[in-house]
């Protein structure tokens, strides 16, 4: 399943497709365009909505308290969340007489290596023994099943009412169309290719066309 299969079939969870909702909920410093940040600094700036995926659009830029003219329509300023970023897979699990509070039991997790500068560029992917927890608002969410939570750290800034549609592999290292000789040198690390091409809709430059894995 992907994003936009998502937004079919949960109709009554749009909200949290919004990344802005998302933010507020975790009550980060944040706001859409035609609102300013009340302190200068340097903020991410993103699409509101993407379900195209990828970081495409993401930006970090500085931005003078009260200055609304930075951050375009249909995108919102946040503060900078720091530390590695987590993709992590979860399944709900419904508290019992007997289990307690209901929570989201973690099915899978890797931590992300990104090329300089990059918001949609990975270099790598590790699967990660420690994985976050996830706060206690996604609970209303529990019909969804399972979800795919992006953190920095510990702190979500982006949910997927799905999996992860990546193979589930120790190592996975992102293949992009700029660089598609890379395949030769990993191939003799004991890596092997899987096609798994993502370009955003077309917004995505270069592609990824797959990932070395093992």
């Amino acid at each position: 399943m992907y994003d936009e299969d998502a937004w079919l079939k949960y109709p009554h969870h749009h909200n949290w497709f919004n990344k802005l909702y998302v933010a507020e909920q975790m009550g980060y410093d944040c706001g859409p365009c035609g609102f300013a940040p009340s302190k200068s600094n340097y903020y991410i700036v993103r699409p509101i909505y993407n379900l195209g995926g990828m970081g495409v659009g993401t930006s970090v830029q500085y931005i003078e308290a009260d200055d609304y003219t930075m951050v375009p329509p249909g995108y919102f300023w946040c503060e900078i969340l720091l530390g590695k970023q987590y993709s992590a897979t979860y399944e709900f699990v419904h508290g019992g007489l007997s289990d307690g509070k209901p929570y989201w039991k973690p099915i899978s997790c890797w931590v992300g290596e990104k090329a300089p500068g990059s918001f949609s560029k990975f270099t790598k992917w590790s699967r990660s023994t420690y994985v976050p927890e996830v706060p206690r608002a996604f609970n209303v969410l529990s019909d969804v099943k399972r979800i795919n939570v992006e953190f920095k750290a510990n702190s979500p800034f982006e949910v997927h009412l799905r999996d992860t549609p990546d193979p589930d592999y120790d190592e996975l290292i992102p293949i992009w169309a700029d660089d598609p000789k890379q395949v030769e040198a990993l191939l003799d690390q004991g890596y092997h290719y899987i096609d798994s091409f993502d370009n955003s809709n077309g917004f995505l430059k270069p592609a990824r066309l797959g990932f070395m894995v093992k």
